[in-house]
């Protein structure tokens, strides 16, 4: 099974702002080829991406710009499954083609934190991020390098594959399959409610049930999303979890948020004193 395995390093919190990929091809379970490259970002670098990657505007000086780099990479990406650590890089290749207006190539986008989080759901209490899992498994690497970051992916995707004994275009369709049962749109709000409009989300242990939850938010108008997406207005978060760390969904949310997107979070208990104010 062949696939490719992608990450990405920003200038700032815009996640457009794209200063470094990095690309593995991986075939019949190797990795047979890799790609790495600085881009000048067209845009400011903030003092804390450099502080966490190390990359700085005169190390992009007369590199390409996005513009310039992806109709070379688009042939290598196009129609292949793709494998990223979390959501944070199709969403950033989306927006930063929509910032040059460029077509987005076809691709099968596969979030490794999804396969992670489904064949070793015991990594919940430390959290899913790519060093809590490098570290268990003994991989070393520089981490935020784009192509390191990569290489890391790879490895640990690998070994999903082999503790699943699913491939990586079943990990695809299984992921899809779920995705259609449950629609980005759950329950759609009513439209004379005073939240008309609005999406919330619903991650954690919820006091009541989630079917009466959404229904008690769909009556105040909100629709009830069952993923994070720029369309996600409000995230509300359920129980107490410290010792599990964040959900998923709560890191979605924090990188759309970084990106620019007005998404608001907030507790159980506030939720239900925003609809009863």
């Amino acid at each position: 099974m062949n696939y490719l395995v992608l990450d990405l390093e920003t200038a700032n919190p815009d996640c457009a702002s794209i200063c470094q990929i990095g690309i593995v091809t991986v075939e019949n379970g190797e990795i047979v080829d890799t790609i790495s490259h600085l881009i000048d970002p067209q845009d400011r670098f903030d003092y804390w991406n450099i502080k966490v990657h190390g990359i700085e505007p005169d190390h992009v000086a007369g590199c390409p710009s996005f513009c310039d780099i992806l109709p070379k990479l688009a042939p290598l990406l196009d129609g292949k499954i793709i494998v990223t650590h979390g959501s944070f890089d199709r969403i950033a290749i989306t927006k930063a083609c929509q910032r040059y207006d460029l077509p987005v190539f076809d691709a099968l986008w596969l979030d490794n934190q999804t396969v992670v989080r489904r064949t070793w759901p015991q990594f919940a209490r430390r959290g899913y991020s790519l060093g809590n899992l490098a570290q268990h498994f003994g991989i070393e690497f520089r981490h935020h390098d784009a192509l390191e970051d990569a290489v890391a992916t790879a490895h640990i995707f690998r070994r999903a594959l082999s503790e699943s004994g699913r491939s990586a275009s079943a990990w695809v369709s299984a992921i899809a399959e779920r995705t259609h049962r449950q629609p980005s749109i759950l329950v759609q709000g009513a439209s004379d409610g005073p939240f008309s409009g609005k999406t919330v989300v619903f991650t954690g242990r919820m006091q009541i049930a989630r079917k009466e939850a959404a229904r008690r938010a769909a009556a105040q108008g909100f629709s009830v999303g069952g993923t994070v997406s720029p369309a996600t207005t409000l995230l509300c978060v359920g129980g107490e979890r410290p010792s599990l760390g964040k959900s998923a969904k709560e890191r979605d949310a924090e990188r759309l948020i970084s990106g620019g997107h007005p998404i608001s979070i907030v507790s159980e208990s506030e939720f239900w004193r925003l609809l009863s104010a």
